[in-house]
């Protein structure tokens, strides 16, 4: 179930971004050279009628899946132009009460203009990763299996 809610798009739209935002455009092909695009918008444009918020595009670099998912994601500045590259790597490992997520997050290639953005990481990856464990917990009381995250490492 976790690795799931890590790869599938739709499930993906529920948690990838931080509190004030939504995701508009989920894409996460979990093979290695797959492709990512994470289009992001404010809550408050339900319909789409305002410019997108962000954009973001990467690649897969490595998937075991129900073990490992490790990627680099681009956001994009307004001119197009790469803000940083984010090295993301999770590894799930089952124990006796669920599964265990560990992840890794190192910024690379970042600009001046990313400050503020890169600022925020901290912050919106925690966000995302409390909307991960919310959803496995909604999700496992209606389902036959007993996956939960039991913790989280955002360093």
């Amino acid at each position: 179930m976790v690795w799931r809610h890590l790869t599938e798009p739709s499930l993906l739209a529920r948690r990838w971004t931080p509190d004030d935002l939504h995701v508009s455009e989920p894409a996460l092909d979990a093979r290695p050279g797959g492709r990512i695009v994470h289009e992001y918008r404010d809550t408050e444009d339900a319909d789409g009628s305002t410019p997108t918020a962000g954009r973001a595009e990467g690649v897969v670099d490595d998937a075991r899946p129900g073990e490992h998912l490790a990627y680099r994601l681009s956001p994009l500045l307004p001119d197009g132009s790469l803000a940083f590259t984010a090295h993301v790597e999770m590894d799930l490992r089952p124990t006796g009460a669920g599964t265990d997520l560990g992840v890794r997050y190192r910024i690379t290639d970042s600009t001046v203009e990313s400050a503020d953005f890169a600022a925020g990481i901290e912050v919106g990856f925690g966000q995302s990763l409390d909307k991960l464990a919310t959803a496995l917990a909604s999700d496992s009381h209606g389902a036959d299996s007993a996956d939960s995250t039991d913790t989280r490492s955002t360093k």
